[in-house]
């Protein structure tokens, strides 16, 4: 066993010296050729903004599903202003919808280019604001009007109860009515590789070569 083992040992060192250069030079080429290819590609940037959303009754936008729904629906990309046809399809793909609790979404865009990638995000969240704060002040105006009509109206004995608890319900839930917010605006964030995590993984890959190169001649021979 001694002497096979140091038979494998004098054929690996004679290798190791026969092909020193070419073991020496993968590594080094495969760490030259990752740090190259990761420094050409094209850098992404990322665009974020966190939303808490609305609370009216009649609203479809209190939800994180819904205003989801929403938010990729071709009605809703056609509402956003500066879109023409083809960025409204490229939207649709890019645009990600995350929830994070209950009444709050993370809305995220990315694109090469990074202005694009803001502005876009920008418009939407403007768009979806603007919809979401039409549906809470439209209830929140037939709210008021039936608060309006129940107090115009004249009562006597105990219409006067019923009509107090029903002005009490009425402007208790005009009280719950809730404008969806930005909680955080739109900021972006650059997602290109890392050319020296890239040139590191091309090194590892290089010494796994080299070793390759020393140690499967000797399992083949078994």
């Amino acid at each position: 066993m001694d002497k096979e083992m140091k038979e494998i040992t004098e054929s690996i060192w004679h290798r190791f010296k026969k092909f020193f250069i070419l073991l020496l030079l993968i590594p080094i080429l495969t760490t030259v050729i990752a740090y190259f290819l990761a420094s050409r590609e094209p850098g992404t940037s990322q665009a974020d903004a966190k939303v808490k959303l609305g609370s009216a009754e009649n609203a479809t936008l209190n939800t994180p599903d819904s205003a989801k729904e929403y938010l990729l629906s071709d009605e809703f990309l056609r509402s956003v202003k500066g879109l023409s046809k083809d960025e409204e399809k490229e939207l649709k793909e890019k645009l990600q919808v995350v929830p994070e609790t209950d009444t709050i979404i993370t809305l995220s865009l990315s694109d090469q280019n990074k202005n694009k990638a803001k502005n876009q995000l920008k418009s939407v969240v403007k768009a979806f604001l603007n919809e979401s704060r039409n549906q809470s002040e439209k209830w929140r105006t037939t709210l008021d009007d039936q608060i309006k009509r129940v107090e115009g109206t004249q009562v006597s004995g105990e219409g006067t109860i019923k009509k107090e608890e029903y002005l009490f319900d009425l402007k208790t839930r005009m009280l719950k009515i809730k404008d969806p917010k930005l909680l955080e605006k739109v900021e972006t964030t650059d997602t290109n590789a890392n050319p020296k995590r890239k040139a590191i993984l091309g090194l590892l890959v290089g010494l796994i070569l080299s070793a390759s190169l020393l140690l499967l001649p000797e399992i083949f021979k078994k």
